[in-house]
């Protein structure tokens, strides 16, 4: 009786895998990541970003990106032309560049998912509610067996999904939560012009994944880990920093000129406070003159955001090689 589901038993050699990551400490190889955020976030600047790195991993063989959320118009602006399209490991697949309904695109890729045929292949999807109707339970758990039979297969997926309107949670079925291994929520951050920042806050986690915070250069979609001060701003402090650095754009001030133009007491305990939390980040203060008087002024480079944990190349271990 059954002699049949001998050969389809899982056994021991089959259990020989560890948890590695394509991008520590955030996105696991081999899993299936959902990130979701209202529309303008950065959603697309970072899987553009994320793409562009792995393409330099010797571990990624290729890098599917399916783009069906982006007008060509936007790509361009974006210079995707120069910063992805020259990529010989990426595969930019655009809504105008095939016949197909989106789905059944989808079912041509599950068609080869036989073995280990998706080794070292990351596929991005921007994004799931153009693939099918995600308040549909049943079209959502269908395109989830797809994207599964795919992970089994060795493939690596990186799923770009909607928020709901108030952006604390994810549009639509709940299957898509069910279905995830990695579920991140996505918020933008206080950045720099040329940079989008941005917080993966872990929703779900099946493989010990981290928060964090990444900065995007939009010139070359370098990828960067962002100190965690910035990544933990409140509202306050964030309404702070925005009209500290509006006032320091127009020229250096002392700390007095630069708490009364933010319209707080030059005594005020919170704002001195903050003023010294960001410094070096956001600003930075110098003696000058005769008196040596400390003048505060705006950094308009991102460099200071990086931490020493800079997003590289990595060995064949999935281990970060800094540099």
């Amino acid at each position: 009786m059954l002699e049949f589901l001998e050969s389809v038993t899982l056994k021991e050699e089959h259990l020989k895998e560890k948890v590695e990551f394509l991008i520590q400490p955030f996105l696991p190889k081999k899993m299936i990541t959902t990130i979701y955020a209202d529309g303008g976030n950065g959603k697309s600047y970072l899987s553009g970003s994320i793409a562009k790195q792995l393409a330099k991993d010797e571990r990624v063989k290729k890098v599917v990106y399916i783009d069906l959320d982006n007008p060509l118009n936007v790509l361009v602006e974006r210079g995707y032309d120069r910063l992805l399209l020259k990529e010989p490991k990426i595969s930019y697949i655009h809504r105008s560049c095939f016949n197909l309904k989106p789905f059944e695109l989808l079912l041509k890729i599950e068609s080869e998912a036989i073995g280990h045929n998706y080794d070292g292949y990351v596929f991005v999807l921007d994004s799931l509610r153009n693939f099918v109707d995600i308040d549909n339970d049943r079209s959502a758990m269908a395109l989830f067996d797809i994207m599964m039979n795919i992970r089994e297969a060795g493939g690596s997926i990186l799923a770009l999904h909607h928020s709901n309107k108030d952006g604390k949670n994810f549009k639509g079925s709940s299957h898509i939560r069910n279905s995830t291994d990695i579920m991140y929520r996505l918020s933008r951050l206080v950045g720099y012009e040329g940079y989008v920042s941005v917080h993966l806050e872990a929703q779900k986690e099946r493989a010990g994944i981290e928060s964090v915070a990444l900065g995007i250069d939009c010139n070359s979609l370098g990828l960067h880990f962002i100190e965690s001060k910035i990544a933990k701003m409140n509202e306050k402090q964030k309404d702070f920093v925005a009209k500290a650095k509006e006032v320091l754009m127009a020229g250096e001030c002392n700390k007095t000129q630069l708490l009364l133009a933010c319209g707080y007491e030059k005594g005020d305990k919170w704002a001195r406070e903050t003023l010294e939390h960001f410094e070096g980040l956001f600003w930075e203060a110098r003696a000058k003159g005769k008196n040596n008087a400390l003048l505060y002024r705006v950094i308009t480079t991102p460099t200071t955001l990086t931490t020493p944990r800079k997003i590289g190349t990595f060995n064949e271990g999935g281990e970060n090689n800094e540099h």
